[in-house]
């Protein structure tokens, strides 16, 4: 029995179709993959009240049929997704999607790959975008690494990006001459995610903390060494995601040269850490296809953590993984009005083009040679820069919708910041915030004079603790206080941070800015 068909959404509920419905089909299939953000469900052979009641085989050829030919004539895609029994034949699950080309941007989900140093989470990546397996030292790992020495060392210090696009559930990259060339996955899929491989050693946790909330990720992908299980930093990446509501999925890697208790083990550790008071996530190990399915359906709850057990070498529960990427549906979808705004995570000094910045677009559509306004600076201000050009995934293009990740190359001021604001109208700027707060980690007592780093979306700024109503905060204590800033920035309203010092983890949401 599933819940009773809505109005709204991506998915649509068809006890029957022919072609006489094929006009009113097609037009209803667009509303819903406009709703999807250009991806759509319908259940073949269930009334609108949910009754999975089935169709006979000639039955349920004849509406896939249709199906096929209401997508076909929208410009789209229909791919099976999955048959079952219903009360008196089968139902079939049916994927829509927009047919890939350069007027159909695919959906991208942003996923952020966690967890701790020498996990595999690069090597991870790069196997699943390029469809080549790793060697088991490593080697697939340089399709995800930026710079030299992190080819060398092994160690991902800086944030990364990696764009895996689908076919249904067919990976592009491996097709395409460059399976990096971000453009030509881009133009050829009808699906994406993009991957923000962030570093697992502690020394890197500040460009961390960056990737996860300076990106607005719709999932966390923690990925756990199956040899040598849940580990600090694994504790750290997990408890940041639960504070950013950002539901997460577990990878266990290297099952192909982990012994049968061990693997036994780190699964139980990795379910004991799930279940953890504030953590209070239920775990389901993926066993086969349908469950990987199932997965992807419930994932945006953020209440069930699904397991996926790999091998980067002999490519064991690589498919299943891949299948259930390729149905995940994006958590956040973007509000299309209001001043273009973004949060600078990215700044390049490009020769022959000059300062480009990049993060990711809210609010409004933002258009190549518009006047905008970039800060604040040292002094409160805003400068004006002009926009002169936008590139998507390395695609030049005329204008940005909220939600993309973009890069944009500006004139006319020099001085940019990470953290700085990109906006057609200033914000308000601010030195001192109140916040609602609670301790997650501290060895002593918190006075006010206490110092330390606020990482909110993609600032970094020195504070310090001016007042506690409380007087004083220790481990697990929930209060509210106030932090002055070391220079102004933009800080919403309501939004989320981590303010961290040494070991030292305060989770707050602004309330006031002053």
């Amino acid at each position: 029995m599933y819940p009773p068909e809505s109005e709204e959404g991506n998915r649509e509920y068809k006890l029957m179709v022919r072609d006489v419905d094929l006009e009113r089909l097609a037009g209803q299939m667009k509303r819903r993959l406009v709703e999807g953000g250009g991806e759509a469900f319908y259940l073949i052979g269930v009334s609108d009240d949910g009754k999975p009641l089935g169709l006979s085989d000639g039955d349920l050829r004849e509406a896939l049929s249709v199906v096929e030919k209401a997508a076909e004539r929208i410009g789209a895609v229909a791919y099976l997704v999955g048959l079952r029994e219903g009360l008196r034949g089968k139902v079939a699950e049916v994927l829509i999607r927009n047919r890939a080309g350069e007027d159909n941007p695919p959906p991208v989900v942003h996923v952020v790959a966690m967890g701790n140093v020498d996990a595999g989470k690069s090597t991870l990546i790069g196997v699943l975008i390029t469809g080549r397996l790793d060697d088991g030292r490593g080697s697939a790992r340089v399709y995800a690494a930026r710079f030299k020495h992190e080819v060398l060392t092994g160690r991902t210090s800086a944030i990364s990006t990696r764009l895996m696009g689908f076919k249904g559930y067919k990976v592009v990259n491996a097709d395409l001459p460059d399976p990096l060339d971000e453009a030509s996955v881009y133009l050829n899929s009808d699906k994406a995610i993009l991957f923000i491989d962030i570093g697992g050693h502690e020394g890197y946790l500040r460009t961390s903390l960056r990737g996860i909330l300076g990106n607005a990720p719709d999932y966390g992908m923690l990925v756990v060494a199956a040899n040598s299980g849940v580990q600090r930093m694994t504790k750290e990446h997990l408890a940041v995601a639960v504070a950013m509501n950002l539901p997460v999925f577990v990878v266990v890697t290297r099952v192909d040269i982990t012994p049968k208790a061990v693997l036994e083990k780190t699964l139980e550790d990795v379910a004991g850490v799930l279940k953890m008071p504030g953590v209070s996530k239920v775990p389901y190990v993926a066993k086969n296809d349908e469950d990987a399915v199932i997965a992807a359906k419930i994932m945006p709850t953020g209440r069930v953590a699904p397991i996926f057990l790999v091998s980067n070498v002999t490519g064991e529960g690589l498919d299943r993984l891949r299948r259930f990427l390729s149905l995940l549906p994006k958590r956040l979808h973007w509000r299309g009005s209001g001043p273009p705004t973004l949060y600078i995570s990215e700044i390049y000094k490009v020769r022959g083009v000059g300062t480009v910045v990049g993060g990711l677009l809210e609010g409004g559509r933002l258009i190549s040679g518009q006047k905008v306004l970039v800060g604040p600076t040292d002094d409160g201000g805003w400068r004006p820069v002009r926009i002169k050009s936008i590139q998507v995934n390395r695609i030049s293009v005329a204008s940005a919708s909220p939600g993309q990740y973009i890069t944009v190359a500006i004139e006319g001021f020099e001085d940019v910041r990470k953290g700085m604001a990109l906006t057609s109208e200033p914000l308000k700027s601010a030195v001192r915030l109140g916040a609602d707060v609670i301790v997650l980690r501290h060895p002593t007592v918190i006075r006010p004079g206490f110092t330390g780093v606020l990482h909110l979306r993609s600032i970094r700024s020195p504070a310090t603790i001016t007042w506690i109503d409380k007087g004083a905060l220790m481990m697990g204590d929930v209060g509210k206080i106030e932090l002055r800033l070391s220079r102004p920035w933009a800080v919403p309203n309501g939004e989320r941070f981590i303010f961290r010092n040494g070991p030292t983890r305060v989770l707050g949401r602004v309330i006031h800015i002053y």
